[in-house]
């Protein structure tokens, strides 16, 4: 069916195999790819950690920063109301290095497709906020757009993109300062404030701006990964920070046909920007999130790339994968776990189990290499690149082990560490490709051994599959879905690294899986054992059959305020008495005895979860024990009724909308070729000031 649209717009659409899916309370529950909105700000009104719980300053219509979703002026989301966000902590009385700390808004995927617009709100002569950038789905804004338009307030003119609603500063561009000598900030020179003279403690000044109307798109293709150190020096601001610019993460990216040329190219390659490593005199040493956005970068051909010429900073990395690619089938050994010798396979390696990292260079592999992964040091190169299974804080929380180029000794340099080429690959199809999704904190598929290898810590998170058949869920044989090399909380974020693992965890089902009966089941035996921070939390288990979320039994995101159909065990920690865990509200009524995420009093939906952490009852990160799900059935893929695209004319142009969640591509003509626009459900609206436009949906 082809339609002409007067406004010089041409239209081709098909039928679909949709139905809408079905509604229910978890926000995060559909097909869509992860959307989210970060925001580096420095405020001294983001919360106050006084008390069990955090107060939060931050107040909807006063101080505050909202989500206009429709673009048809109400508020829809306040940062202060966002469950999985953490206020409770991050407050700077000045604008500062140290000051600026990452918020987000985490679970916009329902909204893929949607228009909206960003209000910053402070109406408060108390407090004043700063914002460095607002980025939409981690794009790099070079290579992948960030669709904000001037999300950084790096434009010559000031404010542009953005309408000052209303303010006591004027001229109003005095809310836009240049910090031309990199004092303040490491990236960037220019931000947002409305302390207008950041050298002064003054807060009086006020202001409402807001952003232009942009779409929020759905990334096609994403790559995670964990990194600490000077992920981004090379990219910062000159001398930021103590700098020497001479360190850095990212992605090099060839072309379809032609490897990656194995050098940095502003505009082609992906650079970890805006990574915070900690002061240059004494840097940390903890892992952050990162994710680089691929979106349509699909089918090139890339390696990930990190390098130390740095005498301030070290660089580490793990956990990196493609997507949720959980079995490292795309960046091979992504985790550097892959031949680390265990007491098993190699008792006397007593080196590997006592982590002393200095002397586990990649020639100490068992194999004389890193698994999948190049070393080269460069002539008179002080550096190398070594194996550590914790960090400064102890406190690794991914696979068995990682690498870096220090962490006590940063003076070393001359060293790159670079991926085996592996091909950007879009996220699976979601009316094809049937997934199980939960969330979870902290406690991924970690595991540390005494220094001897007689003793072992772990924590893990497994969709067990009964593939033999016999109703038992772990025997020799059943298959397991691990959660393995998660990320963390994203780097820079104001409450560390207790926070909700983004995106949530998702497996794709295999074909010969799909209708066996499984159970979730998540276990922690760290105990104190090596296990700093050693603890777990899941909540909001969900099934995805093409079509639609679901619960796959009730009770699976914990919401009847009990542990029906989940069996429990405890088997030690002090103040440890119960998995169920819950938000402030349901401790403050009783309805749980602990918080949920180790006394951060968030959530990813509802009023409960399952955690181990139980703070308020005395205890601490000592809970041991595990919990199973009921067995369940594995999504199998839905055959829907077909149903037809509309589209609609708007103010801004033309809308084009579907039932369900599906792949929308575009082309200058109806024989291609043919590019991705975006993974979701619609509606999705295009301008129309085209000569001509072809749209189409598949499956």
């Amino acid at each position: 069916m082809k339609q002409t649209i007067p406004a010089r717009l041409a239209w081709a659409w098909v039928s679909l195999g949709l139905v809408a899916t079905q509604g229910f309370s978890a926000t995060n529950n559909n097909g869509n790819a992860p959307a989210f909105i970060t925001i580096d700000i420095c405020s001294n009104g983001i919360g106050d950690a006084t008390g069990s719980f955090g107060v939060p300053r931050l107040k909807p219509g006063e101080f505050d920063i909202g989500l206009d979703i429709g673009a048809d002026g109400t508020i829809d989301r306040w940062l202060s109301q966002e469950p999985a966000t953490w206020l409770g902590g991050g407050n700077s009385d000045t604008v500062r290095y140290q000051g600026w700390v990452r918020l987000s808004f985490f679970q916009l995927s329902e909204f893929v497709g949607k228009p909206m617009r960003i209000r910053v709100v402070d109406k408060s002569p108390t407090y004043y906020m700063a914002i460095n950038s607002i980025t939409v789905n981690g794009a790099d804004g070079v290579v992948v757009p960030n669709v904000l338009r001037n999300g950084s307030f790096e434009s010559e003119t000031a404010l542009e993109g953005w309408t000052v609603v209303e303010t006591s500063v004027s001229p109003s561009s005095k809310l836009v300062f240049t910090d031309a000598t990199s004092e303040l900030v490491t990236y960037g020179k220019r931000f947002f404030t409305t302390r207008i003279d950041p050298t002064t403690a003054d807060t009086a000044e006020t202001a409402v701006i807001e952003s232009e109307t942009f779409v929020l798109p759905g990334m096609t293709s994403f790559v995670v990964g964990n990194v600490s150190g000077g992920g981004s020096e090379f990219v910062s601001n000159a001398g930021a920070n103590g700098s020497d610019n001479a360190s850095g993460v990212y992605l090099d990216v060839g072309t379809a046909t032609e490897n990656p040329n194995g050098r940095y190219d502003e505009g082609t390659d992906i650079p970890l920007a805006r990574f915070w490593p900690g002061l240059g005199s004494a840097p940390a040493n903890d892992f952050g999130t990162v994710i680089f956005n691929t979106s349509g970068l699909e089918g090139r051909r890339a390696q990930v790339v990190a390098f130390d010429d740095s005498a301030v900073f070290h660089v580490a990395v793990d956990a990196f994968r493609m997507n949720w690619d959980w079995e490292e089938n795309v960046i091979k050994n992504g985790g550097f776990d892959a031949g680390i010798p265990t007491p098993e396979s190699q008792p006397d390696a007593v080196s590997w189990f006592a982590e002393i990292g200095s002397e586990l260079t990649w020639a100490q592999h068992p194999s004389g290499a890193i698994p999948n992964w190049t070393v080269t040091k460069k002539a008179g190169a002080t550096a190398d690149v070594w194996f550590y299974d914790a960090s400064a804080r102890r406190d690794h929380m991914s696979g068995r082990t990682f690498v870096g180029t220090g962490g006590g000794d940063r003076s070393t340099a001359g060293v790159e560490l670079r991926s085996d080429v592996f091909t950007i690959t879009a996220i699976p199809n979601p009316a094809t490709s049937p997934f199980v999704q939960f969330a979870s904190a902290q406690g991924t598929d970690r595991i540390r051994y005494a220094d001897d290898g007689s003793e072992v810590a772990y924590g893990r998170v497994q969709l067990i599959v009964d593939t033999n058949g016999n109703g038992e869920f772990g025997d020799e044989g059943d298959f397991r879905y691990r959660q393995r090399n998660q990320s963390m909380a994203l780097n820079q974020s104001n409450s560390g690294r207790d926070l909700w693992h983004f995106p949530e965890y998702r497996f794709y089902i295999r074909p010969e899986h799909r209708g066996a009966q499984a159970v979730l089941r998540a276990e922690d035996r760290f105990g104190t054992f090596k296990a700093s921070w050693g603890w777990l939390c899941i909540d909001d288990l969900f099934v995805w059959d093409g079509v639609a979320a679901r619960l796959p039994f009730p009770n699976s995101d914990f919401e009847l305020g009990t542990l029906e159909n989940w069996t429990a065990e405890i088997d030690g920690g002090s103040g440890f008495e119960s998995w169920l865990s819950g938000s402030v509200q349901s401790v403050n009524s009783g309805a749980a005895t602990h918080a949920a995420m180790n006394n951060r009093s968030v959530s990813i939906d509802g009023n409960f979860a399952a955690d181990t952490a139980a703070r308020e009852t005395g205890g601490g990160d000592g809970g041991v024990g595990r919990i199973t799900s009921k067995a369940f059935a594995l999504p199998q893929v839905a055959n829907p009724p077909s149903q037809v695209l509309g589209v609609t004319r708007t103010g801004a142009g033309i809308r084009v909308t579907w039932d369900g969640v599906a792949i929308l591509e575009q082309a200058t003509r109806p024989e291609g070729p043919w590019t991705q626009v975006l993974t979701g459900s619609g509606p999705h609206e295009v301008a129309a000031n085209a000569d001509s436009l072809f749209l189409r949906i598949r499956r």
